[in-house]
């Protein structure tokens, strides 16, 4: 009870900079792809009654397998400053895998979900937040498969931790409205998820490479 009371606090204290008045603010809208490299990173698997399972781990993300990488955001401007609210569907699949582990990834997905604070310095978008991560995790540790069909309304999602990020963007218009959006991000993610009789202990630090398309909604 009291996670979920926290959860709320957090998501109300995310919408604020959205609700604040403010003259002269304006707002866009963007949607975006790409693809992630993560670095090696410690996973610590444990389970009851058995050997802990310690290893760096090497992650792949398959970006454009679907369920495909992809990242929504919407921003309000005031002058050179801004917020910024984005979710980023990111995936880690377990590629060193140990003789103990049949199965281990994060696919459906290793969601990030973050507030951001923008600034417009010559041309460039710099940003960067901190949010929590939304994980859905499939495994399968010493042949014991751990079901999917728990966490948040039974799906398999849980809220497993917090993420910060920094981005550096840029916007090319070629409308009077519509623009393309590029942007590199380094995030850094620390989560804790179930898995069969224990739970896992991730870590995650990817460099990520975004483009898209947004839109400004007002002036």
């Amino acid at each position: 009870m009291k996670s979920n009371v926290m959860i709320w606090k957090l998501l109300i204290l995310a919408l604020f900079p959205f609700l604040s008045p403010a003259q002269d603010r304006s707002w866009e809208g963007a949607v975006a792809g790409g693809a992630a490299h993560n670095f090696h990173t410690p996973l610590h698997i444990t389970q009851r009654n058995a050997e802990k399972i310690e290893l760096e781990a090497a992650y792949r993300t398959e970006p454009f397998k679907p369920p495909v990488y992809y990242d929504i955001r919407i921003s309000t401007w005031h002058q050179a400053k801004g917020w910024e609210l984005k979710f980023t569907h990111h995936k880690l699949i377990l590629e060193n895998l140990p003789p103990q582990v049949q199965r281990f990834s994060i696919t459906d997905g290793f969601n990030l979900l973050t507030l951001n604070r923008l600034w417009l310095v010559q041309g460039l978008t710099f940003s960067a937040g901190v949010g929590l991560v939304i994980t859905h995790p499939e495994s399968t540790i010493r042949q014991q498969p751990y079901p999917e069909n728990k966490g948040l309304f039974n799906k398999g999602y849980y809220i497993s931790g917090p993420t910060l990020e920094a981005a550096i963007a840029k916007r090319y218009y070629f409308a009077s409205r519509w623009f393309l959006l590029g942007e590199g991000r380094l995030t850094a993610s620390y989560v804790e998820v179930p898995v069969a009789d224990g739970e896992a202990s991730v870590s995650n630090v990817a460099l990520h490479g975004l483009l898209g398309i947004g839109m400004r909604l007002s002036k």
